[in-house]
């Protein structure tokens, strides 16, 4: 029941962290973010919220290029990691490196051990209060099949965010609810 009201914003978690990742001039950087979504499938858009704080931002802003990333519940802990440790605290030190993250060789912005990626080129800079929302058109989608079904629904364990570092799995239990379930 709804019985207290209030002014405070909160209760957008539970949801899955996306990485973000990015390069530029020789600097890359990896930053979890809660706060993205799918914004169209056709063109394919991808949207990620960064606070204009971040180190991430201006590297974004800078390329023109993003990756999303989303890596498996056995990998929460450096998940975690690349939200608390800041590329502005440790400027000389790959947070990538420093956390047990690889890329692909052919693909810099593509986590090795992510079982979804999408690489983005940014199209539009959307001003949201404190936060930037980066609009990606996606160029790219690596999978691996792995974690997905014959028709591309997840199976795996996701690292589900709830708030203040802590971290839920999902479960392979399902339930499905077919059109025809509601006549």
């Amino acid at each position: 029941m709804l019985s207290e009201t209030g002014t405070q914003f909160f209760g957008y978690y539970p949801g899955t962290v996306a990485l973000v990742t990015v390069e530029h001039g020789g600097v890359r950087n990896v930053m979890a973010a809660g706060w993205h979504t799918a914004l169209s499938a056709q063109p394919p858009l991808y949207g990620v919220l960064i606070g204009r704080e971040r180190a991430t931002h201006g590297l974004v802003t800078q390329s023109g290029t993003f990756g999303i990333n989303f890596l498996p519940a056995s990998l929460s802990k450096p998940i975690q990691g690349t939200g608390v440790l800041s590329l502005h605290d440790l400027p000389q030190q790959d947070k990538l490196a420093r956390l047990g993250l690889d890329t692909l060789p052919d693909a810099p912005l593509a986590l090795a051990d992510a079982y979804l990626h999408y690489r983005c080129r940014v199209t539009q800079t959307v001003p949201t209060g404190d936060h930037d929302l980066f609009v990606g058109e996606v160029l790219e989608v690596r999978h691996d099949p792995a974690f997905y079904d014959d028709r591309r629904l997840f199976l795996g364990e996701a690292a589900i965010y709830l708030g203040r570092s802590a971290y839920v799995k999902t479960t392979q239990g399902r339930e499905t609810y077919l059109p025809e379930s509601f006549s």
